[in-house]
């Protein structure tokens, strides 16, 4: 409980911090440009929704263990986003004269940049400084997923973990022995319950941190509700439903947004109707069927960015990084994932959301519930555009690890939720590493198997 109210301090010492400098960069510009503002809460009402535009780019989650990416890309985006919101406000509503001076919101703007950006980056390297550097020990089933766990963290590189090595589901009994020089303890999936229960159990005891990759049941068992059956204590796990308004406010939500995208990027419509067949053989746009919503099959429209007939000879595969099937456009349209753009008719005919797990083809889904148990779970909503997986995940994502993020969506679906992710799908197009094909090479590491002779 105490972690928990520590956890909660501390987003309220950020977002004061941000809400004091917010103020503060205003108050500069108007003495900078030497003006005054007639009524002085319209500074503090201007800054408020300055924090409301950084709670939904997700900006006060917990800034430890994050990518230094991670942090800056979606906050300078979500400060150009309030200044683009800040100068239309100021064209339409004539009686805020404060928010109609746009050199004065320029200056603001640069000062928000400078001052935001170097408070957040004092956070992070503070965080660094306490919780990073962690000694790390992983314990996987076997040698392939530890190594295949190892690369994640060095992956995540920026200083936060040091992976020691790893010690085999077999040789968990010789794990006390080994914990005098780590920090955390890293839990992969597939353990028996009984392995998993020992590790914790001494982690617990010589007060190491527990990092577990969640069983896909342990996501369900994350949102349940405590119950009493007599003086017995139970989970209450409820199959996922919304409300018939949630439904409906989901569907307004789809419409609004996708009639905007379909006027904003009509020219990029127009543009690549042209320059796609004009570049290669065969026409702009390609349907395929995906199956979608309690298992219903639809044609899914995107632009073509591989040669015309590429599976012909390969039948359905995933594509790979330098894929030699992708043309010259294909790559600018995969990297920007202005493919995905015509999937906006599929939301208007009502076949996808704006937001929700991506739609697989049928050949995949097959393959994938053989290797991933509760697979099909995520077709109980409405497949997406964009998702919780791309957001926090990559291309290169695997399949277990999708399926976790969609299945967290699925149990803890919100409007507020879908927001939040349409607006952070922006941070993921400008970061063309995400978009990436799946890997056909991975980088090996040596580390040391503990536990062995």
């Amino acid at each position: 409980m105490e972690k928990n109210d520590n956890g909660r301090l501390g987003k309220w010492a950020l977002t004061l911090g941000d809400f004091v400098l917010l103020h503060a960069s205003f108050l500069l510009a108007l003495k900078i440009q030497g003006s005054r503002v007639d009524d002085p809460f319209l500074i503090y009402f201007v800054s408020l929704a300055g924090i409301v535009t950084f709670y939904l780019f997700d900006l006060y989650s917990d800034c430890r263990r994050k990518r230094i990416k991670h942090l800056l890309y979606p906050l300078m985006i979500a400060l150009f986003i309030f200044q683009i919101f800040l100068q239309v406000a100021g064209s339409f509503e004539k009686s805020f004269l404060f928010l109609q001076n746009h050199q004065l919101l320029l200056v603001a703007f640069v000062a928000q940049c400078i001052l935001i950006i170097a408070f957040r980056l004092a956070v992070w390297y503070i965080a660094l400084l306490n919780t990073g550097k962690n000694n790390v020990l992983i314990i996987a089933k076997d040698e392939d997923e530890s190594l295949h766990m190892a690369n994640k963290f060095l992956n995540h590189t920026e200083g936060w973990f040091n992976v020691e090595g790893f010690l085999s589901a077999e040789n968990t009994r010789q794990l006390e022995k080994h914990l005098s020089n780590i920090d955390s303890v890293v839990i992969g999936s597939g353990l028996p319950k009984a392995i998993t229960d020992d590790i914790m159990s001494i982690c617990t005891e010589k007060g190491k941190e527990i990092l577990i990759v969640p069983e896909m049941y342990e996501l369900f068992i994350s949102v349940a509700k405590t119950q009493q059956i007599d003086d017995m204590l139970v989970f209450s796990i409820q199959p996922p439903k919304m409300s018939k308004s949630s439904l409906l406010a989901k569907r307004i939500f789809d419409i609004t947004v996708a009639l905007s995208i379909l006027i904003l990027t009509s020219p990029i419509f127009l543009l690549f109707s042209i320059l796609i067949p004009a570049t290669s053989r065969g026409p702009a746009f390609y349907k395929q069927e995906r199956i979608g919503l309690r298992g219903e099959r639809y044609n899914i429209y995107k632009f073509r960015s591989m040669k015309q007939d590429a599976e012909k000879l390969t039948g359905p595969t995933l594509a790979i990084d330098h894929d030699p099937r992708i043309t010259k456009v294909g790559h600018l349209l995969r990297a920007t994932r202005i493919d995905e753009l015509p999937q906006i008719i599929n939301v208007l005919k009502g076949e996808m959301s704006i937001v929700g797990p991506r739609p697989e083809r049928e050949f995949f889904i097959h393959q994938f519930t053989r290797q991933v148990p509760n697979y099909l779970y995520r077709l109980t909503v409405k497949p997406g555009i964009t998702g919780l997986a791309q957001v926090l995940g990559n291309y290169t994502t695997t399949v277990e690890d999708k399926l976790r993020y969609d299945l967290m969506y699925v149990r803890n679906y919100s409007l507020t939720m879908d927001i939040k992710i349409l607006l952070q799908t922006i941070r993921v197009v400008l970061q063309r590493d995400q978009a990436q094909g799946v890997k056909t090479e991975q980088h090996k590491h040596q580390f040391r198997m503990l536990g062995t002779k």
